[in-house]
């Protein structure tokens, strides 16, 4: 029993109240790396889709005789789009001719896919142009 000259908090009440505490903290950090990777991954994912449109807008300039030399598979690139061989990010490029037995179309579709701590992101970002030669 404890008497009114005796208030206060025992150490076994501190201890319990400072590790309810760092349970509260670990979620905090947890939610807080979460988000953090979440929003490498929406860069990197933005980045991605960026350096598609923009090797897509470079096959714009092409000659349509030539786009079928454009075709490259796997190619590593930095986040400038330029080819480096450590870069962040793997650009594919599939150029189909004759598109539905027309001669005069042409399909380009770029691929850009990430890596992101050693792992390779699960899908590419794609975009699709079709080329026609107005001749």
């Amino acid at each position: 029993m404890r008497t009114s000259a005796n208030r206060g908090v025992t150490l076994v009440e501190v201890m319990i109240a400072v590790f309810i505490f760092l349970i509260g903290m670990a979620g905090l950090l947890d939610v807080t790396i979460q988000c953090s990777t979440m929003g490498k991954r929406a860069e990197y994912a933005y980045t991605a889709y960026n350096l598609a449109k923009n090797h897509l807008e470079r096959l714009k300039t092409y000659d349509f005789a030539s786009l079928a030399s454009a075709a490259e598979t796997g190619t590593a690139i930095n986040a400038d789009g330029d080819p480096d061989a450590s870069g962040s990010f793997t650009r594919s490029t599939t150029i189909t001719t004759s598109y539905s037995n027309n001669a005069n179309l042409t399909m380009a579709v770029v691929s850009v896919s990430y890596t992101m701590r050693g792992v390779q992101s699960a899908t590419a970002m794609q975009v699709r142009y079709l080329f026609y030669n107005g001749g």
